[in-house]
C-alpha cells in the first residue's frame, strides 16, 4: 500500500497571504479579532522565523516580533480553498480522505505507477496547486505505506518538501523517532510511556503488548502497532459514509479565559455548536460527556446518561455543568474544555414534547438554525457567549473536515 499526506503549510496564513498581495513575504498571524487579546491560529512562514508558533498567544507574538501583522480569520475563506484544493486531489483518486481542514490523506497504491510513481505524483499535485491556487499555498507531502508514517514523512518534509519513506527504511525510522513526534501521543502519554523506559517508536514496539493493554487499555494495542510500524486506522474516503457515534466540540481556551467564568462562558458555547449540529443532522442523544484540562495539563471528565434523548443546548450545557460542579467545578486555570453527546437515535423516532414550554423551544431552536443558516452562524448568538465567540471561532475551520466531505460527496 501507498499512502500520500498532504498538510498545508501555515495554511490559515498562506491563504490571507494568497489573497491579499500586501501581506506577502510579511510576518503576519491569523488569529481572532486583533482589538483584543487572543491566540495565534496561524503563523506564516516568516513569523516562524521569530519562533511564533500557533496556541501562544497575541501578546506574545508581539513581544516575539513586534512588526508582526495581525489578520482576523475568516473560516469561510479557509474552507472554501480547502474544497478547492480537494477537488484537485479527486481527479487522481477517488480515495481521499478529508482528515482536517488543511490535511488529506490519499491511497494512490493503484494510481502511482500511471504517473511515474508516488514522487512525480506528489510533485505534480504539489505543480497544480501552485498553478490553480496561488503559489503562496504550499503543501508538504509525505509518502508511506501506511498513515501514520506518511504523517511523519510530511512533518520532516516542512515547509513544502516531499519525504518518501520505503518499506526497507521503516527499522530506521522507527529507531530515531521519539514518541511525542506521533499525531496521537501527547504530553500526558509521552509522560506515562518515559516512565516505562519508552521513548522511540522502536522502544513502543519491542515493549510487550500485554503490558501495554495493561497500562493504556485498548489505546494499548494502537500504541504497539504504531512502534512496529504499522497502522490500524484505516483511510476513509469522503464518499464513504461514517456512522455518525457521537456529536461534540472541544477547544483549547484562550489565557484571557481561561478563570472559571470564561471556561464556563466556553462550555455554553461549545454546547451550543453541538446542539446546532444534533438538529442539522437529525439527532438527538441520551449521553453527555464532558471533559477539562487544567493549567497543570491534568485532565478529568464524567458523562451521564439522559432520561429524555436531547438536541437543546440548555439540557446538555445543564448536564455537564452539574457533572463539573460534582466534580469540585472548574479549576482556577482551564485550558481546555470539551462536550460531548452520545447514545445517538433520530429524532424522528422519539415522542414530540408533551408541553406547551417545551413545544415553544423547540420552535424558537429551529428558528434559530434557519437565521444562522441562511446569515452565517456569528449573525445570532446568547450575549453570556459573545466574549469567548471572538476569541474562539476565528481560530477555526477547524472540525469542519466532515461537512466539506459530505458536501463533496453530495456532488458526485
Amino acid at each position: 500500500m501507498t499512502i500520500l499526506h498532504l498538510d498545508m503549510d501555515s495554511y490559515f496564513a498562506s491563504v490571507e497571504q494568497q489573497a491579499n498581495p500586501h501581506l506577502r513575504g510579511k510576518p503576519i498571524v491569523v488569529s481572532g479579532r486583533p482589538d483584543i487579546h487572543s491566540v495565534v491560529a496561524a503563523a506564516s512562514r516568516e513569523a516562524k522565523r521569530y519562533g511564533i508558533r500557533s496556541g501562544m498567544t497575541t501578546w506574545e507574538a508581539q513581544r516575539l516580533c513586534p512588526s508582526v501583522v495581525f489578520v482576523p480569520g475568516d473560516p469561510d475563506k479557509y474552507e472554501t480553498v480547502t474544497r478547492r484544493f480537494v477537488e484537485i486531489l479527486i481527479r487522481y483518486t477517488p480515495d481521499v480522505e478529508v482528515f482536517s481542514i488543511d490535511e488529506v490523506f490519499l491511497d494512490v497504491t493503484q494510481e502511482a505507477p500511471r504517473h511515474g510513481g508516488p514522487l512525480a505524483l506528489a510533485r505534480r499535485i504539489q505543480e497544480d496547486f501552485r498553478a490553480e491556487l496561488g503559489r503562496w499555498i504550499t503543501c508538504s507531502a509525505g509518502i508511506a505505506p501506511n498513515k501514520m508514517l506518511a504523517k511523519l514523512a510530511a512533518e520532516g518534509a516542512k515547509p513544502g518538501g516531499i519525504a518518501w519513506i520505503l518499506p526497507e527504511e521503516v527499522p530506521a525510522v522507527l529507531a530515531e523517532t521519539p514518541v511525542e513526534a506521533v499525531a496521537g501521543i501527547g504530553p500526558r502519554i509521552t509522560k506515562r510511556l518515559e516512565r516505562m523506559g519508552i521513548r522511540t517508536l522502536a522502544d513502543l514496539g519491542r515493549y510487550p503488548p500485554a503490558r501495554l493493554r495493561h497500562a493504556l487499555g485498548v489505546y494499548g494495542t494502537v500504541l504497539s502497532l504504531w512502534g512496529q510500524g504499522l497502522d490500524p486506522t484505516p483511510l476513509l474516503p469522503y464518499w464513504q459514509e461514517e456512522e455518525v457515534k457521537s456529536v461534540g466540540h472541544s477547544h483549547a481556551i484562550p489565557r484571557a479565559l481561561r478563570h472559571p467564568d470564561g471556561a464556563r462562558s466556553v462550555l455554553l458555547y461549545l454546547c451550543d455548536r453541538t446542539a446546532t449540529r444534533l438538529r442539522a443532522k437529525g439527532l438527538v442523544g441520551r449521553v453527555v460527556h464532558y471533559g477539562l484540562r487544567d493549567g497543570a495539563m491534568r485532565c478529568r471528565g464524567a458523562q451521564r446518561a439522559l432520561g429524555v434523548p436531547t438536541d437543546d443546548e440548555d439540557v446538555i450545557f445543564q448536564t455537564a455543568l452539574d457533572l463539573i460542579e460534582d466534580q469540585g467545578g472548574f479549576p482556577e486555570e482551564t485550558t481546555l474544555v470539551g462536550v460531548r453527546v452520545s447514545g445517538l437515535q433520530p429524532k424522528a423516532e422519539t415522542p414530540r414534547p408533551l408541553f406547551a414550554g417545551d413545544a415553544r423551544r423547540e420552535r424558537l431552536a429551529q428558528a434559530v438554525d434557519q437565521i444562522r443558516h441562511r446569515y452565517g452562524e456569528g449573525v445570532l448568538g446568547r450575549g453570556s457567549v459573545y466574549a469567548c465567540r471572538g476569541l474562539t471561532a476565528a481560530t477555526g475551520g477547524m472540525g469542519k473536515q466532515k461537512e466539506i466531505a459530505l458536501s463533496l460527496r453530495r456532488g458526485a
